[in-house]
């Protein structure tokens, strides 16, 4: 097994390898490229948060913590309330996941635990932009690990949700990296980590705001992990290994060494997926394949009897039954169900002529006629071929089979969704998506601002002086 940078001996726990690993890595150790994307990733996750910021469980959130009170020095992202690192990071990474539009990566929401669990803390500790971004970087890392040795695709099968389960240790690398802990320090908030892990999917029978909260409670429980073991606090650092530790407790199918592959040489970063559509990303290359022959045969809706897919078999679940339950997924009841909905996703990328708004996810648009009369035409099944394409980067291909009323059958196969490694937003897109989604909340001229500080970051001596650009 390669491991880059770390050498495990037979007795080392994995967790003291996992925190070598993090506190021996600085922003030097990276390749430029690697910085340059984390920014990206930032940009994409601050974007995607200030749309978001009044749906109902994100002002919820909002009033709890202002219910709190309390001084601090970090920034609640949109509204400016200077709060603790911990209420901030957990209310801006609720925000980040409101619409399921920021990155993915191996099966956890990665763009929406690390930037904010980094920024929090990076303003707490008046870290240096560069140590920010690499901090981001570093929890990428550890965040597609975690999943991979959880084996993230099985734990959804069992019906755990992998952001909730794995996400945590990746933000307690990132806060911990920032709060300079040591070794020692880090191994052990990994162990008392494992305390915050947990989360089904459960949400997906009547499409509730846990899916939301997982995101948050991840980036909160990283912080106090880090928090506590900094000053003085335990945990069991045989927690990945050990009897009752993370691979036993959680994982039927484990892969252990995964936790530690390739670290210091492999920079996962690279691979997250952005979305282009504010869906659930196993959504995405389906609708793209079902647009592909709909436009290559010039299809209207009136030509087409039946839209099956073939998809990895995690999915059906999410996209078309819940235990048996369909009604939710072919008439959505809300925004979460609507965005998790196959049937649903489907009508309203070929109504929309491929282009996806944020709101087809409002309740008016729920009931829209012409998209039902398409979403009855959808169908799916699980792929067990599929099923064996690893989720790293998020691999999450479809095969679409259309039949015509006039007896044609078209297939097409989409192994790679826009915004995918492999099929990929230019840098230029991505900017366009975070002044579009700025633009609800924040001037233009602020905006702007706004996104030239986030691209500057790097140069900053302090990432405080990128709050006053996040306060709107």
């Amino acid at each position: 097994m390669s491991t880059g940078t770390i050498d495990r001996t037979a007795t080392q726990p994995y967790a003291d390898s996992l925190a070598q690993y993090v506190v021996e890595t600085s922003a030097d150790k990276f390749p430029e490229k690697v910085l340059r994307h984390a920014k990206l990733c930032l940009l994409d996750a601050i974007g995607v948060a200030l749309a978001s910021t009044k749906k109902p469980w994100s002002e919820a959130m909002l009033a709890m913590v202002r219910e709190q009170g309390g001084a601090g020095r970090a920034t609640i992202w949109g509204y400016g309330d200077r709060t603790s690192e911990t209420n901030a990071a957990l209310t801006n990474a609720l925000f980040v996941h409101s619409m399921d539009f920021n990155d993915d990566l191996a099966g956890i929401q990665v763009g929406g635990i690390m930037p904010p669990t980094a920024v929090a803390v990076g303003e707490v500790a008046g870290a240096s932009g560069r140590d920010v971004l690499a901090a981001i970087a570093i929890g990428y890392d550890v965040a597609t690990r975690a999943a991979m040795a959880l084996n993230s695709q099985d734990l959804y099968i069992q019906g755990f949700q992998p952001t909730a389960v794995a996400g945590v240790f990746a933000a307690t690398a990132v806060a911990g990296k920032l709060l300079r802990l040591s070794t020692v320090q880090l191994a052990n908030a990994f162990g008392i980590a494992a305390s915050f892990a947990g989360g089904t999917l459960e949400f997906l029978k009547e499409g509730t705001d846990t899916k939301r909260f997982h995101v948050a409670k991840a980036a909160l429980g990283g912080i106090l992990s880090a928090t506590l073991a900094k000053g003085g606090m335990t945990g069991p650092r045989t927690i990945f290994e050990g009897e009752y530790g993370m691979f036993h407790a959680y994982s039927k199918k484990p892969m252990p060494e995964a936790l530690l592959e390739e670290l210091g040489t492999r920079f996962d970063i690279l691979d997250t997926s952005f979305k282009f559509y504010p869906f659930c990303d196993g959504n995405a290359a389906p609708l793209e394949a079902a647009l592909a022959l709909v436009r290559e045969n010039k299809l209207s809706l009136d030509d087409v009897e039946s839209i099956h897919f073939r998809i990895k078999s995690f999915l059906i679940p999410y996209a078309v039954n819940f235990g048996g339950d369909t009604e939710r997924k072919y008439r959505p009841k809300n925004e979460l169900d609507a965005q998790m909905s196959l049937p649903y996703c489907i009508a309203a990328g070929i109504e929309g002529g491929g282009i996806v708004r944020l709101t087809d996810f409002e309740p008016e648009r729920l009931r829209d006629p012409r998209l039902h009369a398409i979403a009855d035409k959808v169908t799916a099944e699980g792929d067990t071929e599929l099923d064996k394409i690893p989720l790293r980067p998020m691999s999450m291909p479809a095969i679409c089979t259309i039949k015509t009323k006039d007896g044609r059958r078209l297939e097409k196969r989409v192994d790679y969704q826009k915004g995918d490694p492999r099929n990929p937003f230019t840098e230029d897109e991505l900017r366009a998506k975070f002044r579009d989604c700025a633009s609800d909340l924040l001037s233009t001229q602020a905006a702007s601002k706004l996104e030239n500080g986030i691209m500057a970051l790097e140069s900053m001596a302090n990432v405080r002086q990128l709050s006053p650009l996040l306060s709107g």
